[in-house]
């Protein structure tokens, strides 16, 4: 008898018990204070825009899908945030072979730092003030109304310089199919998603592809003395990469 009430009080007593605590969720860890101080300091608007001076890319060179096919895009607008100095609105154009479709969407940096890198072994022509990295993630959705349209998703890297005019990229110090560290610049790896598309897009673009191709595509330039690209990405688009076209100006259309 005394053994079945102490089972029955053991029973009570542990339906009543509350329900152990759920560990609490860890909130997303904000920005070094630096890192915020930088984001305040630096816009990076300028080193994104499609630039009509000579010395700047006119647009961001990249490559597509399995067979690493050339991609193209500009952001012709750039404007950071008015209160978050660490987001910025995007739009801009893509293209891959005669596809051409505008998109909008958001670059959001989550960190920038002060960084050392080698000087020049020749006559430093570039004056630096200082060097910099910053990392961050990006989304851009293409106009829905368009046929085939989809998204873009990925991370960015970006190495820029401060110099007395402004932020600027620092440029290699020599050709870009000749060996050696490439120069400042900014980098996409992303995926572009549709629902009109049965499977995934890898892609990577850059500001200063050129100089990064070997890294990924492999034995791009397969030239000794020069450049020679190799016959593979040739056949695929990459004979006429060089062509510099305003493919992303339009016509005004005329008055009816």
């Amino acid at each position: 008898m005394h053994l079945f009430v102490s089972l029955l009080l053991t029973l009570l007593f542990g339906l009543a018990s509350p329900p152990p605590t759920p560990p609490a969720r860890t909130a997303a860890a904000p920005a070094p204070a630096h890192a915020a101080t930088l984001f305040r300091r630096f816009n990076l608007a300028s080193l994104w825009l499609v630039s009509a001076r000579p010395a700047e890319a006119q647009t961001m060179l990249g490559c597509m899908g399995p067979q690493y096919r050339p991609f193209n895009l500009v952001f012709e607008k750039v404007r950071r945030d008015a209160k978050n100095p660490a987001l910025y609105h995007v739009q801009g154009k893509s293209r891959e072979r005669e596809r051409i479709l505008p998109f909008s969407g958001t670059i959001t940096l989550t960190s920038l730092k002060k960084v050392n890198i080698p000087t020049y072994t020749g006559k430093e022509q570039f004056k630096s003030l200082g060097h910099y990295q910053a990392n961050g993630h990006f989304r851009f959705v293409e106009n829905a109304a368009e046929e085939g349209a989809g998204t873009f998703t990925g991370q960015l890297a970006i190495s820029f310089s401060r110099t007395a005019n402004g932020l600027a990229y620092r440029p290699k110090q020599s050709y870009w199919w000749d060996e050696g560290s490439a120069g400042e610049g900014s980098k996409f790896t992303s995926i572009w998603t549709s629902p009109a598309h049965p499977a995934a897009i890898k892609l990577v673009w850059a500001s200063n592809f050129m100089e990064i191709a070997g890294s990924v595509m492999e034995r791009f330039n397969i030239g000794e003395r020069g450049p020679n690209i190799n016959r593979k990405y040739r056949q695929v688009g990459w004979s006429s990469f060089w062509e510099n076209e305003e493919w992303w100006a339009q016509d005004e259309e005329p008055a009816l």
